[in-house]
């Protein structure tokens, strides 16, 4: 419900709606140097492709970390997203924003965490 709120907010709902092909997926690598050593996370790197109202082909790029279900999307996937008919090179796709949700929520909880296990360290050696 709160997700069409937004599309209705932005103006999603009146873009076109189409079928995007995942042409091109790909994995990177990012190596973190931590004081437990070094560490390696994922994303992937993926690429759209489309065909506007003019039958012209459009493609754009987005990326998600591998906790994404997007993550697990191999080449030749279709999905559903929308374009803009002003500016067909822009789109929106519900489960990108979806995913990218979760992440913020994630990395806020993690953070809030963080900071309880912090605040109660010091109230502890304040006592």
């Amino acid at each position: 419900m709160l997700i069409e709120i937004w599309e209705r907010l932005r103006g999603y709902d009146k873009w076109i709606e189409t079928e995007a092909e995942i042409c091109r997926p790909d994995v990177e690598e990012t190596i973190h140097h931590g004081r437990g050593g070094p560490t390696v996370s994922y994303s992937s790197v993926d690429e759209l492709m489309w065909t506007d109202l003019n039958g012209e082909r459009q493609y754009a790029m987005f990326s998600v970390p591998q906790e994404s279900p997007l993550f697990q999307m191999a080449g030749g996937e279709k999905v559903t997203i929308r374009y803009n008919p002003k500016e067909p090179e822009a789109f929106y796709y519900r489960d990108l924003l979806r995913s990218r949700i979760r992440d913020v929520f994630r990395n806020t909880l993690i953070l809030l965490a963080g900071c309880l296990v912090a605040w109660l360290f010091i109230w502890i050696r304040s006592r």
